[in-house]
């Protein structure tokens, strides 16, 4: 006969007990302890070469510092310029609060930008990017999350603008347990 477990416990198996199973507590790591969510319809718009917030944002309060956060950015922007002969593009980077994270852009964002409009007259291009990662940020304070923006280039009135029309862009952080 095997004694009662205690609240919160898992009967698992055990070669070991004279009974071949145990009361186990589960494991805490891996859990998702909370999910914070911020979206923006603002629209901004940088010809800057110095990167600018582009008004998506979230902050969340680990509950622990040894928990991971769970980065998931969803953005639109549209490039702008003014020849479609020349070169366009933008960068754009994930930031814990004074702290650069993860910088999306040449290749992938000038390389997609430049061949579209290299065989065609458009000047203006409109995409979404993506942007997942876990951060470790180890504090137990509020922490905020935002994204920034740059134009790759000063030239022929290149430009960047986040949230198009007021379309919504998001970013959502999961908190997890270590």
């Amino acid at each position: 006969r095997l004694a009662v477990g205690t609240n919160g416990q898992t009967l698992v198996a055990d070669s070991t007990a004279s009974t071949g199973l145990k009361w186990a507590t589960p494991a805490a790591g891996g859990k998702i302890l909370q999910v914070v969510q911020g979206t923006t319809t603002t629209s901004t718009t940088t010809n800057s070469l110095t990167y600018v917030d582009t008004t998506l944002t979230a902050t969340i309060t680990p509950s622990a510092a040894t928990s991971k956060i769970l980065c998931l950015v969803s953005q639109n922007f549209k490039n702008s310029r003014s020849s479609s002969s020349a070169d366009g593009g933008s960068s754009i980077k994930l930031v814990r609060g004074a702290t650069d994270i993860v910088t999306r852009g040449a290749p992938e964002v000038d390389l997609l930008y430049n061949i579209s409009s290299a065989t065609s007259t458009n000047t203006d291009f409109a995409m979404v990017t993506n942007i997942m990662y876990v951060d470790s940020p180890a504090t137990t304070s509020a922490t905020t999350y935002k994204t920034q923006g740059v134009v790759r280039f000063a030239v022929n009135s290149n430009q960047v603008t986040y949230q198009t029309s007021s379309s919504q862009s998001q970013i959502i952080l999961l908190e997890i347990g270590a």
